[in-house]
């Protein structure tokens, strides 16, 4: 699973917009459009910053990546 699938799949599991999204990374929302669009890849502090927020809401990056690739 690359980001942008891990941010599109953890906004909706967190039922967020985009902009909602961007609050709370503070980030604007075209940020995590591009993201999601894979038009941008995030720098590795941003990085953490999406999954320090992932940690802090129970949601486990590894989980995503084995029901992504049993998905296909």
């Amino acid at each position: 699973m690359d980001f942008s699938d891990m941010v599109k799949e953890v906004r909706r599991e967190l039922k967020l917009s985009q902009h909602q999204m961007a609050d709370a990374l503070s980030v604007n929302y075209t940020t995590i459009n591009r993201w999601e669009n894979g038009h941008v890849v995030p720098s590795k502090l941003a990085q953490k910053s999406f999954f320090d927020f992932c940690e802090n809401n129970f949601i486990d990056i590894s989980r995503l990546s084995i029901e992504n690739k049993n998905k296909k």
